[in-house]
């Protein structure tokens, strides 16, 4: 058998490990993009009025000739604060609180801690969607269910306007027709949209 002297021998060795060095290169700031968080911290103040599907409360503003029609919520403010947070271009994901405090007629708030999904379709357009357990202080304390979904165009880079369409279930007080009675309601919501980019 032949045998190989040490320059051979080396000129061997390095034409197996250099192909693989040239064929992995190290991408450290590529890595270092990956891994970067993209954050979206965001805030909106809107005006809303719903529609109650029964009222068995005997509320204002009633449609029609029973509780059992339609009536109209009292006119609210809702304001709300969260950050989500993914794909700058993409889906992002995250959470936010709201207060809709009643502008008229009985004093009532709702306190609505939400997961929140976010989605650009275009520079100027952000879809959004959340879904949330309202709490309501005033004026009995009770809860519910709630799912909401709109759209936001921006005026300026961080500046836009809201609007919010809002289906809320509220679990109330027992009256002698229902125990517990149950009150849906749809929402309308327009309002401006504050935003900040934390760039990766």
């Amino acid at each position: 058998m032949r045998r190989l002297s040490p320059p051979s021998l080396l000129c061997v060795l390095v034409s197996l490990v250099a192909p693989s060095a040239l064929a992995q290169p190290k991408q450290v700031g590529s890595s270092s993009r990956e891994k970067a968080l993209y954050v979206e911290p965001f805030a909106g103040l809107a005006l809303g009025r719903g529609m109650r599907f029964n009222n068995p409360f005997r509320l204002e503003t009633q449609l029609g000739d029973d509780a059992d029609s339609l009536s109209l919520t009292a006119s609210y403010l809702d304001l709300g604060a969260g950050a989500a947070f993914g794909d700058p271009l993409g889906l992002r994901h995250g959470a936010a609180l709201r207060l809709s405090i009643a502008i008229e007629g009985v004093s009532q708030q709702v306190l609505t801690p939400s997961y929140v999904i976010l989605y650009p379709f275009h520079d100027d357009l952000l879809g959004f969607a959340r879904a949330g357990t309202p709490v309501v202080f005033e004026p009995d304390l009770s809860g519910g269910l709630e799912l909401g979904g709109g759209a936001v165009w921006f005026v300026t880079a961080g500046t836009g306007i809201s609007a919010e369409l809002v289906g809320s279930l509220f679990f109330g007080a027992a009256t002698w027709e229902r125990d517990p009675s149950v009150v849906p309601i749809a929402s309308l919501q327009l309002g401006a949209w504050f935003e900040y980019e934390v760039l990766p």
